[in-house]
């Protein structure tokens, strides 16, 4: 857990259970903290198949937060809602699709971002992802000219971009399971040598360097090494 009182996104682990994200937002009454749990499916954080309504949501929260991340909790105690419809619960399958679909009309359209690409949200990456896909296809398009924007054009804009999103895809998929070994040992080296830390932050942004240290034990030995 971090210091309650570090500011920004504030991450949880709960073993065995799941992830609790405190995230300082902005609603129609003013400021607020989202408490957003990620569940492993099965598990004890999964359990909103019943759609609970907000008063019920929100108790079921605070007792999860209190058996779970206790010290979130004491900060958590005298919560209360913004307002009717501030609670939300769903999931979903990560998944890549196939991005060329055809409308009603038989034209086809190229989907883009998490409607093709669709990875669990643990990394933060959906909105890096939009942001990425909208520049990589502007830039499809620029290249092409007044050639036609048909459907072999589309695969290929999306082949670009996927370049860059297969390894988010990758990355995030190897953070839904327990951390092994190797990913233990660069966590602890973060936490003693600034370069292993800000490797480690910077790729988020790009993701791409984790398949040359972070997802390899081997690589990371190596790594490691000269530190």
């Amino acid at each position: 857990p971090e210091h309650p009182d570090a500011p920004g996104v504030r991450f949880n682990i709960a073993p065995g259970a799941g992830e609790l994200f405190v995230i300082p937002a902005y609603t129609l009454s003013g400021n607020c903290d989202i408490l957003f749990f990620e569940g492993i499916p099965g598990g004890p954080l999964d359990c909103w198949d019943d759609h609970p309504e907000p008063a019920e949501h929100l108790r079921r929260v605070l007792e999860l937060t209190r058996t779970y991340v206790p010290w979130e909790y004491e900060r958590c105690v005298d919560v209360e809602l913004t307002d009717s419809h501030a609670t939300l619960a769903g999931g979903y399958t990560p998944v890549v699709r196939r991005p060329v679909g055809e409308l009603p009309s038989g034209r086809a359209v190229l989907g883009m971002a998490d409607v093709v690409v669709a990875n669990d949200p643990i990394t933060g990456q959906g909105a890096n992802n939009a942001a990425k896909c909208a520049a990589s296809y502007l830039d499809s398009i620029l290249a092409h000219g007044d050639k036609p924007f048909d459907r072999a054009w589309m695969q290929g804009a999306f082949d670009r971009y996927w370049d860059h999103a297969q390894h988010v895809t990758t990355w995030t998929n190897a953070l839904l399971t327990p951390p092994p070994e190797h990913v233990q040992q660069i966590l602890g080296a973060a936490g003693a040598h600034d370069a292993v830390a800000r490797r480690f932050v910077n790729g988020f942004d790009d993701p791409s360097d984790y398949q040359h240290w972070f997802l390899d034990p081997a690589k990371t030995a190596a790594y490691l090494a000269g530190f």
